[in-house]
């Protein structure tokens, strides 16, 4: 009996120490040896090179923008569809995922052995201190996080005080995709456009993102619209666009940066600044 207890123990320490070597390292700081580190999201990468560590990255998904930064790096894919051998290849100390709950991609790469950390997919800027956080202590760059953390929440205190100026919320129509896809409530786009004095035309819809129709874009009358799809000229040629308010008082924006808007990181904090002060221009302008 005591040799049958005995060979039970020892399977479940055996149990016990495979899982433990799968986990992602989300408490742990990675060893600033030879680090090489791939991370498969725009957002993440660029806080990484925010936070000094770019230099140890050794692949970037392919909608990492920033070409300057990226010269050098090995592109691996986006994150739902990555070229997992080419990763194995790159012999990653770390590997920095996003969560997506309809990706195999994780799973996959733990499978392989390697240490992943996988960060939420923020919904609001709280949650985005939360992924900067993380991010800063898997890399050993605690200290310079918590700085950017305090200059994200410096300006947005800026940002705040100058929606004072604005006597009434105008309501903002943001088309990210054809055709006339949107944003809805679950999103820090919705948040920033709030902070900056706006309000998101669909931030009463409980979803991240939503195809509206036409009539009810109409019918909803935003103040403002932004584009990020086509040109100014090509939506007020839409039938019966010229009954919205936005196009009627050429308050369209179709040349902002959705890069700003778009990544869950400390860039959306140059977005709102830099979308506040188109949207004050636009409701001063008679």
């Amino acid at each position: 009996m005591k040799k049958f207890v005995g060979a039970v123990l020892l399977i479940l320490l055996i149990i016990f120490a495979v899982q433990a070597s799968r986990r992602a390292p989300s408490s742990q700081k990675a060893s600033q040896g030879d680090v090489r580190i791939v991370s498969l999201a725009p957002n993440l990468t660029e806080i990484l090179f925010e936070l000094g560590v770019g230099e140890q990255v050794v692949g970037v998904t392919k909608y990492f923008t920033d070409s300057s930064q990226g010269q050098g790096k090995e592109v691996i894919g986006d994150f739902l569809n990555p070229n997992l051998e080419k990763i194995v290849s790159l012999k990653p100390s770390l590997v920095i995922a996003e969560h997506w709950p309809s990706s195999r991609t994780v799973p996959r790469l733990r499978e392989y052995g390697l240490p992943v950390l996988e960060t939420l997919s923020p919904t609001s800027l709280e949650e985005i201190y939360q992924v900067i956080r993380e991010v800063g202590k898997v890399v050993d760059r605690s200290q310079p996080a918590e700085a950017l953390i305090k200059n994200m929440k410096e300006r947005l205190r800026v940002v705040k005080e100058r929606a004072a100026q604005l006597s009434e919320r105008p309501s903002v129509y943001i088309e990210v995709d054809l055709p006339t896809w949107t944003i809805g409530k679950r999103s820090f786009i919705t948040e920033a456009f709030h902070l900056c004095g706006a309000r998101n035309l669909f931030d009463d819809v409980e979803k991240r993102a939503l195809q509206a129709s036409k009539e009810t874009i109409i019918a909803r009358n935003p103040d403002i619209i932004l584009t990020y799809t086509v040109s100014a000229s090509l939506i007020s040629q839409r039938p019966g666009w010229d009954q919205i308010k936005a196009v009627q008082n050429g308050r369209i924006l179709d040349d902002f940066d959705r890069d700003l808007l778009s990544h869950g990181n400390h860039r959306l904090i140059e977005g709102m600044e830099k979308l506040q002060a188109r949207i004050l221009t636009m409701m001063s302008e008679p």
